[in-house]
């Protein structure tokens, strides 16, 4: 009996244990039922939040109401994941607890923004140069083939400028803090996903990621003799790393319409006017507006669909897309087909990371005939389009200034291109510690990887003009046709090897690289003329008549390359964050350079100090950072021809000898075996500032930059030199200038916000010399030539201690009673312009901007967004060419309307004198683009998880006092900003466009 009872207590005793110990599994396995409230820091409720459990896979969470309330069963002990797109995710213990209240902190990403460096990324607060970084939300909504008009006017001390934007073929040009050489290329290095040497043309918009612009000499010396234009390093995007796949399809289509900015004569002013005032000219019978007969309105259609996915160890990200255009004129065209694939596996442990990329693009092109614009505006109104005695023909402009019916070459020649491009890169990062070391605090990090890329570009031309032509029949061919072909190939070897770590409050990164660019051209071009018959085209040169009977070879090609070796390195410290300090070296040579110049060193070094960090800053709240930077480079600039330093031989005719024709050889041009880079000596000061808790923030610069060794043909004395001109490093130039970017979030609630950046720059340059101690060079030339009918004036003088864009010209003094032009001479009398000379020429005006500025505007009201972007450009001149060569009665062709208006007082017998008379202020102010757009975000939609609509409206309003056609238009990069001498013309566009995006 009393074991009976023994054996009861015991197991009572033990039941008593169990259930106390499995009383805590009981309450962790026990939910609750939580209601939450989560809001911002000014206690506002924030709809659309995203509430989840953290840990558990397949939850579906929760998404707050209206009035920023949620409710959810979780496990009392959980943690909940709050994220919402603009402020800090945020997580938040349970502890059995059933109701919640949860603020939300604004997430200041301006200070932890990933920049991409030479070789390498860093936050934005560990920044030491003068780097600008544009993300996808900050593009504009462009449609153009050059990704770079998404940041016209976004970055401050980056000019991009496209004269052409109706032709779907025309890419911008891009100069970075102003203009670096006189003979070497003008354009930045385009670096793509670490990849120096890139095509923006391979470069679908919609793959892109960011922008990120070195312009300083400390950030862009890592690239050496390339970097002195500055860098453009572009990232594009990724797989995705949630685990799960995801689908995006977006279109776009816009419209391109001419703006008529120049007030031209149509048939009915020439016959009442120009004739019916006894001036010279021709009824021809006709009424034809020829601006609207060469044009049309442009048109291009976009599509992109991408598909990604994947996780942390590996990822992948496939897109496709087409693009349909047609230009302004009646001729443009551009179809293409283009893909990107990148792919991204890290192996157990983290032990190797492979990355790969791979781009090929197709693109059939017709191209436009610019001068179709020029020759519209200066025909005879009058004049038909079809020939009245043969209606199928084309109506004979022979004899008229304008030589050729600008609708028939439109229609009838053909001018086609096919291009075809492929990009690929691979990388193997190999990381060091896990053999070499074992760092479980994971402060320190060492890696070493090599890349491989290959650029392969080929161009098939091909232009052929009919023999029913007019021009054709005027010139007596049976047609006429020519062919050419082209190809690159760029190879591109790298290795790095990078560290990383801390200790304490010291951190330390270093890095240390090999680089090898090998690059390729060659091509070959034939023509001909007089062919059996127009179905051949250009397809079967050899048939024609013309190169047998004149005995010409009507051919040729071409073969050369260079090469790029590099070593280098990096180092980079801080303390604390609070000090700053990176060093680097490159040391490169180039096939290009002469043989006692083969190799360079391009140092650089820069610091920082976060004053905002120090001690007695900390009652200072409403400075959120502040941090004073300084730097100094060396760079270079090698983008000129491969054996301007070598002995190379040319053909000089043909000598007859003994029955046959022998080709004669012999030097083509001077030996130099100093030839080396341009060598620019860059230094800038600047200032970060983030304020009131990253509501205002930006950054200011001051930039000088030295620009030695330029380049250019100089006259040299024959002997001992065979010829008289040779290719040298000669000549300086200064640019200086401030930069200054503002960004401020105005307001940011829940339904509305607003946020306005600001960017501006102030530039000055200076030709500081033309000679060295061993070639002295001439003071001065001018540049910037007119053309006929009025040629042998230049517009502009490049000159010893001044900048450049000076108009140098007569001054103005107004006219005789007759009409005569009158100008001053050089002591300030007046005297008629036929006795001017030379001397009595002078500065009178500049063509490059002292300040340019843009700003953006974004609104968002619930799921309403609008943007609104301005830019500008201050205290330049334009030389009005078409007012020069169309505002007098004395050219013969069409006119403008003010030759009967404003100019009717000068002698229609009278030349236009090149004097500032035409000189007007280019100053302007634009909206450039509007865009409105409505975004659905639905909770329930089973197949979708987001739809984008939106309308753009591009170059909506100008504000100008210059009478002439666009002043935006107008070229202010290169060496002559502001001036045109010729009659080009190309119309300024409106755009509209409409898109849609929608993620699945």
């Amino acid at each position: 009996m009393r074991i009976r009872q023994q054996r009861q207590r015991s197991v009572r005793w033990v039941a008593s244990m169990l259930i106390l110990l499995l009383m805590p599994l009981g309450l962790l396995a026990q939910e609750v039922r939580v209601q939450g409230l989560v809001k911002d820091a000014s206690g506002d409720a924030i709809i659309g939040a995203s509430v989840v459990q953290k840990g558990k896979k397949g939850a579906t969470g929760a998404i707050t109401d209206l009035d920023g309330r949620f409710v959810m069963n979780v496990p009392a002990k959980a943690t909940l994941v709050v994220s919402y797109l603009g402020y800090e995710t945020r997580e938040v213990a349970v502890n059995g607890q059933t109701q919640l209240t949860i603020t939300m902190t604004e997430d200041n990403k301006v200070l932890n923004e990933v920049v991409v460096v030479g070789y390498g990324t860093m936050d934005k607060k560990e920044l030491t140069s003068a780097v600008s970084h544009v993300g996808e939300k900050d593009f504009l909504t462009v449609s153009s083939l050059d990704p770079s008009m998404m940041i016209q006017g976004k970055v401050a001390g980056v000019s991009i400028t496209n004269t052409g934007a109706g032709d779907p073929n025309n890419q911008a040009s891009i100069q970075i803090r102003g203009v670096s050489s006189r003979s070497a290329g003008l354009g930045p290095l385009i670096v793509i996903d670490g990849v120096p040497g890139g095509n923006l043309t391979n470069l679908n918009p919609n793959d892109i990621a960011s922008f990120d612009i070195l312009k300083d000499g400390a950030a862009s010396a890592i690239y050496g003799t390339r970097g002195s234009n500055g860098v453009i390093v572009v990232t594009t995007k990724k797989g995705s790393k949630d685990g799960n796949m995801h689908t995006s399809y977006s279109t776009m289509m816009s419209w391109d319409v001419i703006k008529k900015e120049l007030k031209m004569m149509d048939a009915q002013d020439y016959r009442a006017v120009r004739l019916g005032w006894g001036d010279t000219g021709v009824d021809l019978g006709g009424n034809v507006d020829w601006l609207d007969a060469v044009s049309r309105t442009g048109a291009t259609v976009q599509h992109t669909l991408t598909l990604s996915g994947g996780n942390d160890k590996s990822n992948y990200r496939i897109s496709a897309d087409y693009r349909n255009a047609h230009g302004i004129d009646l001729r443009s065209k551009r179809e293409e087909y283009g893909a990107r694939a990148s792919i991204m596996h890290t192996t157990k442990n983290g032990l190797f990371t492979l990355t790969a990329n791979v781009a090929p693009r197709i693109i059939d092109r017709d191209n436009a005939d610019w001068s179709v614009f020029k020759d519209a505006i200066e025909a005879n109104p009058t004049t038909p389009l079809m020939d009245p005695e043969n209606p199928v023909r084309y109506y004979n402009f022979m004899g008229q200034v304008v030589g050729s019916n600008p609708v028939e070459r439109q229609r009838l020649e053909t001018d086609h291109a096919d291009t075809r491009l492929l990009d690929l890169d691979g990388t193997v990062r190999l990381n060091l510690l896990p053999l070499l070391a074992n760092d479980e605090t994971m402060r320190h990090r060492l890696t070493t990887q090599i890349m491989f890329a290959d650029h392969q570009y080929s161009n098939d031309n091909t232009w052929f003009r009919p023999s029913t032509s007019t021009i054709a029949i005027n010139n007596g061919r049976d047609g006429e046709a020519s062919r050419s072909y082209g190809k690159e190939s760029q190879r591109v070897v790298e290795w790095l090897t990078n560290y990383s770590g801390s200790i304490g409050l010291h951190n330390l990164k270093g890095m240390v690289g090999y680089s090898y660019q090998y690059s390729r051209y060659s091509g070959l071009s034939a023509e001909n003329k007089d062919f059996p018959n127009d179905g051949l085209g250009a397809d079967n040169l050899g048939s024609g008549e013309y190169a047998k009977e004149e005995g010409e070879v009507m051919m040729g090609s071409y073969k050369n390359d260079a090469k790029l070796i590099a070593f280098f390195g990096r180092v980079s410290y801080d303390f604390d964050g609070r000090y700053l300090f990176t060093a680097s070296l490159r040391h490169e040579g180039s096939s290009k350079f002469g043989a006692d110049n083969k190799w360079g060193n391009f140092p650089a070094v820069s610091a920082g100090w976060r004053i905002s960090s120090e001690k007695f800053m900390k009652d200072i709240r409403w400075i959120s950072d502040l941090k004073l930077r300084a730097d100094y480079g060396v760079t270079g600039n090698q983008d000129f021809g491969s054996y301007l330093s070598l002995n190379t031989m040319t053909g000089f005719g043909y000598y007859y000898y003994n029955g046959k024709y022998f080709q004669v050889w012999g030097p083509s041009k001077n030996v130099n075996p100093d030839l080396k880079w341009e060598k620019g000596k860059n230094w800038n000061v600047g200032l970060d500032f983030s304020l009131f808790n990253g509501r205002l923030y930006g950054s200011l610069n001051y930039f000088n930059r030295r620009q030695q060794d330029l380049l250019g043909n100089y006259k040299v004395s024959v002997p001992p030199y065979l010829f008289d001109e040779t290719f040298v490093n000669v000549g300086t130039m200064k640019n200086t200038g401030f930069e200054f970017d503002l960004n401020l979030k105005v307001v940011n609630t829940k339904d509305f916000s607003y946020d306005l950046n600001i960017v501006g720059t102030t530039m000055k340059n200076e030709f500081v010399d033309f000679s060295n101690s061993q070639y002295v060079g001439q003071d001065y030339y001018d540049v910037c030539g007119t053309e006929d009918p009025y040629p042998f004036y230049n517009l502009q003088r490049i000159e010893k201690g001044k900048s450049l864009g000076n108009f140098y010209m007569w001054r103005y003094a107004g006219h005789t009673i007759d009409g005569e032009w009158l100008v001053y001479d050089r002591d300030g009398d007046i005297i008629r312009a036929s006795q001017a000379s030379d001397e009595d020429r002078q500065v009178v005006g500049n063509g490059m901007p002292k300040f340019t500025m843009s700003s953006s505007h974004n609104f968002r009201w619930r799921d309403f967004d609008l943007s609104l972007f301005f830019r500008g450009a201050f205290g330049y001149d334009i030389f009005n060419i078409h007012d020069f060569y169309y505002g007098t009665r004395n050219f013969t062709g069409n006119r403008l309307q003010k030759a009967y208006a404003k100019n009717y007082s000068i002698a229609g017998s009278a030349n236009p004198v090149v004097c500032d008379y035409f000189l007007e202020r280019g100053d302007y102010l634009k909206l450039d683009m509007m865009t409105l757009g409505y975004t659905f975000s639905p909770r329930n939609w089973r197949f979708m998880d987001r739809l984008r609509v939106y309308g753009t409206m591009k170059n909506i309003l100008t504000l100008t006092k210059f009478s002439g056609v666009d002043p935006s238009t107008y070229q202010v990069n290169g060496l002559t900003p502001g001036g045109q001498g010729s009659r080009t013309y190309f119309p300024s566009t409106r755009q509209f466009i409409v898109g849609l995006q929608v993620d699945f």
